[in-house]
């Protein structure tokens, strides 16, 4: 979203938000927020800001947060619910496959290459949320407050690719199992770094290759590291914000309204803001086209041909949601065919 767009966007949250609960009948709080990533638009343009300005301007200053990002706290993204369990945090975000870890059902509203538009990653998030959120107050005392996607999940390469058969040979990073599977079935090397790491890698020549976003690619510099991009959409690498349930719970009726008509808004202006930047990506990694939230660079574009389309919908059906559904097990599967696989028009089967 153009910058005049998000001060726009926060300016109707804003006033939405007045229109609620009178500040007065607030409870004083002081939250301890872990966000996203300091080097992606997400963060730094709509959360960030949500934290540190529109909330206590609404509040009257009654509701503040202590925000810090995950990479200034030295954080890879995986521990973000378990501090929440803690308490070291009120309220956290973090990306969704990162807690699969523990749990491969969160791998399921990622799996790569199954969806490839955002109005259906909409319709997945839906579908899956009341799931998400049982395992999160079962498992972690927390409280999903949130979902929302990155932009579209790309390939940043070294050296010349044409398709999906160049991939062959390279070393290939990943953040979640499935993308793994993804770089088994193309006859790659998958290669598991968290987001800070991949630069470093990509300079040694540790990888060769790096899936991320379209935006948050651009604005950490993977374009200074790499020099092919092909945007053959490999997933969303959603993300969700949550609450410790005893702070959550410990909130009175009129507080826990205004924030939960906040996060609504908030969640939003997230998908808005990813839809926008999500072809800006593209635009601004390339120097082709308006570049409006990132740094005009000279990536060369790859086309995505029909032919490496129908490779990737073989793999998702042959490979990448089988192996999921194995690794998840038949509780795990049935609940995702009666939402997302539902929603998708796809049905899994655990052996």
């Amino acid at each position: 979203m153009k910058r005049s767009g998000l001060l726009l966007a926060s300016w109707a949250l804003a006033t939405s938000l007045a229109g609620g609960a009178n500040a007065q009948e607030l409870q004083e709080l002081r939250l301890k927020v872990i966000g996203g990533w300091s080097n992606v638009t997400m963060t730094t343009q709509v959360e960030q800001p949500f934290w540190e300005k529109t909330i206590p301007e609404m509040s009257d200053g009654r509701i503040g947060a202590d925000f810090n990002s995950l990479d200034t706290l030295g954080l890879k993204g995986n521990e973000t619910l378990r501090l929440l369990s803690l308490k070291v945090a009120d309220i956290v975000t973090g990306p969704v496959s990162f807690v699969a870890g523990d749990f491969k059902l969160y791998d399921g509203l990622d799996l790569a290459g199954a969806i490839l538009d955002i109005d259906t990653m909409k319709k997945a998030v839906d579908a899956y949320r009341p799931v998400i959120d049982k395992n999160m107050q079962d498992n972690f005392n927390a409280h999903l407050l949130m979902m929302w996607p990155s932009p579209p999940q790309v390939l940043f390469c070294k050296g010349d690719i044409t398709g999906v058969k160049d991939l062959a040979g390279k070393k290939i990073r990943t953040f979640n199992q499935t993308l793994a599977d993804f770089v088994d079935a193309v006859g790659g090397t998958p290669v598991q770094l968290s987001f800070a790491e991949v630069v470093p890698a990509l300079q040694r020549g540790t990888v060769d290759c790096g899936v991320t976003g379209t935006g948050p690619g651009n604005s950490a510099k993977w374009w200074e590291v790499t020099d092919h991009l092909f945007p053959l959409v490999l997933g969303w690498a959603p993300y969700f914000s949550a609450v410790n349930k005893d702070t959550w719970d410990a909130l009175d009726e009129p507080t826990r309204a205004f924030l939960t008509d906040a996060f609504a808004k908030l969640e939003a202006e997230m998908w808005a803001h990813v839809a926008e930047v999500a072809t800006d990506g593209v635009n601004c990694n390339t120097g082709q086209g308006e570049c409006t939230n990132g740094i005009k660079a000279n990536m060369a574009l790859v086309e995505v041909s029909d032919a490496d389309r129908e490779l990737l919908a073989g793999m998702v059906g042959t490979t990448i949601l089988p192996r999921w559904a194995e690794r998840c097990g038949e509780a795990c599967v049935a609940d995702w065919n009666g939402t997302v696989g539902k929603a998708l028009g796809f049905e899994a089967a655990a052996k």
